[in-house]
C-alpha cells in the first residue's frame, strides 16, 4: 500500500533545547516530502503552538489544532472550524464553577481560565518565541462566568480540570444530559475536554484526506496521546510511539522507538523506504 497522507502528533516529536526539532526528525520529513506525500500535524493544543512545530519542520504542511476544532490548509487558510456556540459556552462554565476545578475556554489566538488556585497577582500571561513577536496570550480571571457575561466567547475547545478527580464523573454525566450538541472526552484521571460535537482529530485528518482525494487506506498516523485510539486505529496504518500509553499500541499496527530514542524519525524511514521498494516492485510486474 502507498501512503500519500502522513499525520503526525506533535506530542511524538523530539525537540531540542530552545525548541529546535531533531535534526534527524527533519531530515524525515524532507525525505517523506520529496516522495510527494502530504503531511499533517495535528494535536489538542492551542493553533499557536501547532503552528510552531510545523513550521520549524515543515511550512507547507496542513494543521488540526483544538482537538480537531481547527483545521487548516498547506496553503495556511482555514479550511474548517467548529466552536462552541457562545451561550452554550457560558452556561457549561456557570455550571462548572460550582466544582473545584481549573477550567480554560481557547480559541486560535487567546486563552481565558479561572485563577482557581493560581496566585491572585496572575492575570496574563504571554507564550513568546525568540523568531516571532508574540505567540499566545493565556489570561487569568477571578469568575469566568462575569467575565463571559461582559465579553461572550465562542471557544474552539474548554479543557477542564478537576482537583478532586471524583467529582469528574458527576460533571460529565451532568453535561452529557443537559449539552447533546457536545463531545466530552476524558483524559487522565481528572481532566475532560469539550467541543462540538464529531470533532475530533480523526475526523479531521479524514476531512483533510477527502479535500486531497486521499483513501483512508491511504493514510498513516503517529499517534502519542491516550485520545489519538480513533486516528491510530482507523488509519490505512497506525503508528504508536514506543512511549504512547497502552490504548494506543493496542490499537496500532506498528509500534515504533520511544520519543527520546528518535522514534519519529525511524518509522518514517522505514516505512517509507519499504513504500518505495512496493511501488518499484508494482512497476515492475507491469514492464
Amino acid at each position: 500500500m502507498a501512503y500519500k497522507l502522513l499525520a503526525i502528533n506533535i506530542d511524538a516529536l523530539q525537540w531540542q533545547n530552545r525548541g529546535r526539532v531533531m535534526k534527524s526528525t527533519k531530515e524525515a520529513i524532507r525525505y517523506v516530502h520529496k516522495k510527494q506525500v502530504a503531511i499533517c500535524f495535528y494535536s489538542n493544543r492551542e493553533l499557536a503552538l501547532v503552528k510552531k512545530a510545523a513550521k520549524s519542520l515543515h511550512p507547507q504542511s496542513c494543521l488540526i489544532a483544538h482537538g480537531g476544532a481547527y483545521v487548516s490548509s498547506e496553503s495556511d487558510k482555514p479550511v474548517f472550524i467548529q466552536r462552541i456556540n457562545e451561550d452554550v459556552a457560558y452556561e457549561i462554565v456557570q455550571f462548572l464553577e460550582s466544582f473545584d476545578c481549573r477550567l480554560t475556554l481557547s480559541n486560535e489566538n487567546f486563552s481565558v481560565s479561572n485563577r482557581g488556585r493560581l496566585p491572585k497577582t496572575l492575570v496574563k500571561r504571554n507564550v513568546w518565541q525568540r523568531t516571532q513577536r508574540f505567540l499566545y496570550s493565556q489570561y487569568f480571571v477571578d469568575s469566568l462566568a462575569e467575565h463571559l457575561f461582559e465579553e461572550r466567547i465562542s471557544p474552539l475547545s474548554m479543557q477542564v480540570t478537576f482537583f478532586r478527580p471524583s467529582e469528574r464523573e458527576e460533571a460529565v454525566q451532568a453535561l452529557n444530559n443537559m449539552f447533546h450538541e457536545l463531545s466530552f472526552t476524558k483524559k487522565g484521571r481528572d481532566e475532560v475536554v469539550i467541543s462540538a460535537s464529531n470533532v475530533s482529530k480523526w475526523n479531521s485528518i479524514l476531512y483533510l484526506a477527502d479535500r486531497m482525494d486521499i483513501h483512508r487506506s491511504e493514510i498513516a498516523v503517529i499517534g502519542a496521546n491516550e485520545d489519538d485510539e480513533q486516528a491510530v486505529r482507523e488509519a490505512g496504518i497506525g503508528i504508536a510511539m514506543g512511549d504512547a500509553p497502552l490504548n494506543i499500541k493496542k490499537a496500532a499496527n506498528w509500534v515504533t522507538r520511544k520519543k527520546e530514542e528518535g522514534g519519529v524519525h525511524y518509522v518514517i524511514k522505514e516505512l517509507f523506504r519499504k513504500q518505495r521498494r512496493v511501488e518499484t516492485e508494482e512497476v515492475n510486474k507491469f514492464e
